[in-house]
C-alpha cells in the first residue's frame, strides 16, 4: 500500500476524506487505490466499407463472326434491239466461233433454242414427219416453263433468213422479257461451256459441240 496525496485522479476510500496538500493521520487506515483502470479508446473503429467489385476482363479478343461477301462484276447486258429480226418479237444471235445459229421468240409462249454442232452424246429424238423413228436431233428448244429438250424440226427456226445473226460476245447476256411473268427468256454464251439459255422459273439449257445439260 502507497500514501496518495492531491495529484490522485481516482481514490475510492472507506471512512477517510483527504484533503488536497493534506498529509492525514500517519495512523490513521491507509487509502485503498484502484489501478485497474479502463484502457483507453485511442482510435475509432473504422467504418465497415463495402469494396466496389469489378467484372473480369477477358483476355480472349472477340470473335469477329462477320465474312466479307465475295465480289463479282456484273454481266454486261446486250441489248435486245441490236439482234431483233424483221419478224416481231424474235431475236437472232450466233456463237463467236460460228458453231450455234440461236434464237429468242417472245410470243404467246416464249421459246429459245439453237441449231448447229450439237454433241454426239445429245440422245436420238421422233423424227419429224417420220413417226416412230429415232433421228439425231438438229435443235436444242426451251420452252418457256417447261424444261429444255432437243428436237428434230422439220425447218430451222432458229436460223435467221433476212440476213446474218449478229454474234453475241463472249461473257454478255441477252435478255428478253417476256409476254408474261414467268414468260421472260435469257442466253448467253461461254468459250468453254458453251450456250446457256434460261427462263425465269429454273428451266434452260447449257450446249457445246462436247457437252450439254438439259434442265
Amino acid at each position: 500500500m502507497k500514501r496518495i496525496g492531491c495529484a490522485a485522479a481516482l481514490v475510492v476510500m472507506m471512512g477517510l476524506s483527504a484533503a488536497c496538500g493534506s498529509g492525514g493521520d500517519a495512523n490513521g487506515p491507509m487509502a485503498t487505490i484502484v489501478t485497474d483502470r479502463p484502457t483507453p479508446i485511442t482510435s475509432v473503429p473504422s467504418a465497415t466499407r463495402s469494396v466496389p467489385t469489378t467484372a473480369p476482363t477477358s483476355t480472349t479478343p472477340p470473335t469477329s463472326t462477320s465474312t466479307a461477301a465475295p465480289t463479282s462484276s456484273a454481266a454486261a447486258q446486250a441489248k435486245p434491239q441490236d439482234y431483233a429480226g424483221k419478224a416481231p418479237g424474235w431475236y437472232y444471235f450466233s456463237s463467236p466461233s460460228g458453231k450455234f445459229e440461236c434464237g429468242i421468240a417472245v410470243l404467246d409462249t416464249s421459246i429459245a433454242g439453237c441449231h448447229g454442232s450439237l454433241p454426239d452424246s445429245a440422245p436420238k429424238v421422233p423424227g419429224s414427219g417420220t413417226s416412230g423413228t429415232a433421228v439425231k436431233p438438229n435443235a436444242v428448244q426451251l420452252i418457256a416453263g417447261s424444261p429444255a429438250k432437243f428436237e428434230s424440226l422439220g425447218d430451222p427456226k432458229f436460223h435467221r433468213f433476212d440476213g446474218p445473226a449478229a454474234a453475241l460476245p463472249y461473257g454478255e447476256v441477252l435478255t428478253v422479257p417476256g409476254s408474261g411473268s414467268t414468260n421472260g427468256l435469257q442466253c448467253s454464251i461461254d468459250e468453254q461451256a458453251g450456250v446457256t439459255c434460261t427462263d425465269q422459273v429454273g428451266h434452260g439449257f447449257t450446249v457445246s459441240a462436247e457437252d450439254f445439260d438439259l434442265r
